[in-house]
């Protein structure tokens, strides 16, 4: 696998790769490549539009909102206040969670 030689990252044409491997050769790797952009676009627009993504078995894609908070400035020291913001999060299913933490105690 491609990504085995980057210490375990995959890239975009990494997945590309995989799903063009998964469907077969019925279909190009350009078409491939048009289905995973748009895949990524959706998911992107639904959450820059503040909205939900839920995919089941896999996770849910939303926006937080974090609370203004008291950071400190790494060089000097000195307090700032860093501002309410908001923010993109991920939260993976319980399925995926299980799956994720099988596969790390068979490496192990």
């Amino acid at each position: 696998m491609a990504n085995a030689r980057r210490g375990g990252r995959m890239t975009k044409a990494d997945l590309i790769e995989q799903v063009h491997e998964a469907i077969g050769p019925g279909v190009t790797k350009r078409d491939c490549a048009a289905v995973v952009n748009a895949f990524l676009n959706a998911v992107k627009g639904a959450v820059v539009q503040g909205n939900h993504i839920e995919i089941r078995g896999f996770g849910t894609f939303k926006v937080r909102e974090r609370r203004t908070r008291m950071a400190r400035n790494p060089r000097t020291g000195d307090p700032v206040r860093v501002p309410q913001r908001k923010v993109p999060v991920f939260k993976p299913s319980r399925l995926l969670r299980d799956e994720v933490a099988a596969s790390l105690e068979n490496r192990g």
